[in-house]
């Protein structure tokens, strides 16, 4: 009967390490234990879901953002799962489209990627990594902060802005498309 006891009392043991721990999407992932999944627990990336525009300077955006369910991510050389959102954008000027990520495929092609980092305030702020396009000229950070159910700020902080003339051919599109402002006003559709 000790024997039986001891072996269950292992095997429980075993089965709660095993366990995959779940924080909420404010949690930072530095110093969490691998395969971690930072899970929003209270819905708050639905906000922004669905179909979005502005304008700026005579252009017109349109964003169509999409949540993912725990999406893998590699942090601090490990791996964890977020559930996250993404970003697929069009910019167009008196009708054409200047640059467009709308049938882009992210997990083949991470140009141009915007994806979700982490959220504060409650979700009423969202910081998003760009990769910026060609030789990563506009890799930077975007940041949403919720206005109210219909409109939310943007506010990009592009990092590079110009391309190094020794490694980047010069016959690419260096030109970066997306608002470089804060407190745009984007409209759900």
């Amino acid at each position: 009967m000790k024997n039986i006891i001891f072996i269950l009392t292992l095997l429980f043991i075993f089965s709660c390490k095993a366990q995959q721990q779940i924080f909420p999407l404010s949690t930072s992932a530095y110093g969490s234990p691998e395969n971690s999944y930072f899970k929003d627990l209270n819905n708050e990336l639905n906000a922004y879901t669905g179909t979005w525009a502005a304008t700026f300077q005579d252009k017109t955006i349109i964003l169509q953002i999409t949540k993912q369910i725990k999406e893998p991510i590699e942090r601090f050389g490990k791996n964890y799962y977020r559930d996250q959102l993404f970003v697929r954008y069009e910019v167009k000027k008196g009708g054409v489209i200047l640059e467009s990520t709308l049938n882009k495929n992210f997990t083949t092609d991470t140009k141009l990627s915007v994806e979700s980092a982490y959220t504060q305030e409650n979700g009423n702020k969202v910081t998003f990594l760009f990769t910026g396009g060609n030789c990563s000229v506009g890799i930077g950070t975007i940041v949403f902060k919720k206005i109210n159910d219909t409109q939310f700020y943007w506010g990009y902080y592009p990092g590079t802005t110009t391309s190094n003339d020794i490694t980047c051919p010069p016959d690419r599109d260096y030109n970066i498309y997306l608002p470089e402002t804060e407190n745009l006003v984007f409209t759900k559709q």
